[in-house]
């Protein structure tokens, strides 16, 4: 079964992509974050119309979500990056609409497009199909010009998850909605981490399976590209992995969960490079912060970039090592 990327949103050529007959969710699809529980979580937007994808805030000034969102397509070798050249590239949404480039508040998203922040620059591993990279992060304002009315919009960010969880970790998708039928606003839903985690020699422990069967997992949720699935570490919710790619049996979508354990001194890199800080908010840390520059100790080994494309059926990747995978489910594509 050959392996296709769910690009939701297809934003080169402003068409959606054609959906796959799979079990779905296309109204009322989650819990109302009526209490602002979730605030990070945001939509970008650009354009006339302010169209854009989820963003998740993981610093005050530092968003996060799938490359492929700005059009850095897997299928597309002149956009495949490693970084910082992800901002040169040309044909991407980056290239066309960097002057004009915004965040969005999530809480009354689509019907309000309240901007917090404006995108200053951008950085991306974008490798190809899973187990390759699909992951963004940016540098944003939330001082600018076109920000006033949402500067006293409180955002509280999401530090990223430094230990990959237990088999059967009880988790939340957290989203905002492309549509006011999916949802009102910022929401969310249960999610179940029982599917098995997994990579390629270069890129190990970088993809988690999950099979969106409306019983363990909720329906498929399409345009929700970039938005997170967190779970509790140390007591508080972290980033586990992005929502934006799978495959599909032709009667559920299994998503392959971009995971970022693995990406934190990139990530940090990136924040020293636009920012100078040398430390990142943190779950576990009595001060809040830690540090994940180059050298520093990790929980979990960090993987590096190259751009190897894969085209490989899931399954002949091996698991990975340093997690246990007992009582992973077993899915057709895994």
């Amino acid at each position: 079964m050959k392996i296709f990327i769910v690009l939701f949103v297809f934003f080169i050529s402003f068409q959606t992509v054609a959906q796959p007959p799979v079990l779905k969710c296309e109204k009322d699809c989650g819990t109302l974050d009526i209490n602002d529980d979730f605030t990070f979580q945001a939509r970008m937007a650009q354009g006339e119309d302010m169209w854009g994808a989820n963003v998740t805030f993981i610093e005050d000034d530092i968003i996060l979500s799938s490359a492929h969102i700005l059009g850095f397509e897997p299928d597309r070798k002149k956009t495949l990056s490693c970084g910082a050249e992800a901002a040169n590239k040309k044909k991407t949404d980056w290239y066309n609409h960097k002057e004009n480039m915004y965040v969005v508040d999530g809480k009354n998203y689509p019907k309000k497009k309240i901007i917090i922040a404006k995108v200053l620059d951008i950085s991306a591993r974008a490798t190809g199909v899973p187990p390759g990279y699909d992951i963004l992060v940016a540098h944003v304002d939330r001082n600018c010009k076109k920000c006033k009315k949402g500067q006293n919009i409180q955002i509280s960010p999401i530090p990223i998850a430094n230990n990959l969880p237990e088999m059967n970790t009880e988790a939340l998708h957290i989203a905002v909605p492309g549509n006011s039928k999916m949802s009102k606003g910022r929401f969310y839903n249960d999610h179940l981490l029982n599917g098995r985690i997994w990579g390629s020699k270069r890129t190990p422990c970088s993809r988690q399976t999950i099979k969106h069967d409306g019983k363990n997992n909720p329906p498929m949720l399409f345009d929700t590209s970039g938005s997170p699935v967190i779970f509790k570490e140390c007591g508080k919710y972290v980033v586990h992995g992005l929502h934006g790619n799978g495959s599909d049996d032709g009667k559920y979508m299994y998503e392959f969960l971009q995971l970022l354990q693995t990406q934190k001194e990139w990530i940090q890199s990136e924040i020293y490079r636009w920012t100078g800080r040398t430390v990142m908010i943190d779950s576990c840390s009595p001060t809040g912060t830690r540090s994940f520059m180059p050298g520093s100790d990790f929980d979990i080994p960090q993987s590096n970039c190259k751009k190897n494309r894969y085209d490989k059926h899931p399954a002949e990747f091996p698991s990975c090592k340093i997690t246990d995978q007992n009582g992973a489910i077993k899915f057709p594509l895994n």
